[in-house]
């Protein structure tokens, strides 16, 4: 499943083995608030496993993955407008260029991405293998003009689309890595304790699969002045959501499942995610072993308080030091010594003769 990009009307795309349909939310909710089942359209048929759906940024075409092919239908009507066919393993993602509608790129299990031209069909870039696991997903950056592909083991790469389709590696990140440093960080903070009290099932290091990702900005007010940040990249896994600074490529905070024992998902199998406007995202998560699915939402004010509650702070004094503290004490300033200076020879003016006598070995022997 995939939702639509656009916020008027919501639409969400659902896929199976013989009908992917597009559904209109607010017309479903209506009908059935009437008592009426809810109904959508039908865009595609006995396209076979679809893995992966993706809209188009103005919400008129599906991109549907099925084995080593990408479909892109139409989105109001049963219209297959083109494929695409050339990955050497099966597809695990399609997404279409934000400021260019003319141009898709794929990801596939032969550990490589591809830059499709729509208008002839043709590969514009065929990128090296990158990874020994598969790439499994595929964001864009439009205000840097960048994408985002990761792969199954949580390694991250950043690469920069020009206008001649040419990538170049912007930055590499690791999901398991950053993890750890942002675990270590939180250990100097204070939660020693907390860590030493973790069971050795917690300690298991498990792969951290790059399922899906998407861009999200806050709103902070600051002075009544509202200051946008446009540097978190969060990363929906098997174990939780992982928010990044991309700016600094760091671990800002991880939010895992295990931590929210109302929630029936311990372990994900795939995720979708749609902004909003009203400074909130809205998941939408089905279990790795359960056929489950549960409705997430998200406030980035929460999750800018979540981060601020895991880094250090300073507290400044009330009142002055007293007269005994040690803080007091006044330190004398050392000078710089200079090492002295052994024996030897002493610095002596440089002087140049215009003749030079002659030690002797050149005359003929006496």
């Amino acid at each position: 499943m995939t939702f639509g990009k656009g916020s008027r009307p919501v639409l969400l795309c659902s896929a199976s083995a013989d009908y992917i349909i597009v559904w209109d939310i607010d017309l479903c909710q209506k009908r059935a608030m009437e008592g009426k089942v809810a109904a959508g359209i039908v865009i595609g048929t006995l396209l076979g496993e679809v893995i992966h759906l993706s809209f188009c940024f103005s919400d008129e075409r599906v991109a549907a993955c099925s084995g080593a092919t990408v479909y892109i239908l139409c989105s109001k009507r049963k219209e297959v407008v083109s494929f695409l066919t050339g990955h050497l393993g099966p597809l695990t993602s399609a997404e279409f260029c934000p400021w260019n509608k003319d141009i898709l790129i794929t990801t596939s299990e032969d550990r490589t991405f591809k830059v499709w031209d729509l208008k002839t069909g043709g590969v514009c870039y065929h990128s090296f293998v990158l990874s020994a696991s598969p790439l499994l997903s595929a964001f864009f950056l439009e205000e840097n003009r960048h994408f985002i592909t990761g792969s199954v083991d949580g390694q991250v790469w950043c690469f920069s689309l020009h206008d001649d389709h040419k990538c170049h590696l912007v930055t590499k990140m690791d999901l398991q890595k950053m993890e750890k440093r942002h675990q270590m960080h939180q250990d100097t903070v204070g939660h020693q304790a907390e860590d030493a009290d973790q069971s050795a099932v917690d300690k298991v290091e498990t792969e951290k699969p790059v399922f899906k990702m998407t861009f999200c900005s806050s709103l902070t007010d600051t002075n009544n002045e509202q200051i946008k940040d446009n540097s978190w990249l969060c990363i929906g896994s098997s174990d939780g959501l992982y928010v990044v600074d991309l700016a600094t490529s760091e671990l800002l905070t991880v939010l895992y499942f295990k931590d929210y024992p109302n929630l029936s998902i311990t372990m994900a199998g795939s995720w979708s995610i749609s902004p909003r406007r009203d400074n909130s995202m809205v998941f939408l998560v089905s279990s790795l072993f359960t056929p489950c699915v549960v409705l997430l939402e998200l406030h980035l004010r929460d999750l800018g308080r979540i981060w601020a509650c895991g880094e250090s702070f300073s507290v400044f004094p009330s009142s002055p030091l007293l007269l005994e503290s040690p803080l007091n004490a006044e330190l004398k300033k050392k000078e710089p010594s200079h090492p002295k200076k052994k024996g030897g020879t002493k610095e002596q003016p440089l002087v140049f003769h215009s003749k030079v006598k002659s030690s002797g070995y050149t005359s003929a022997p006496r």
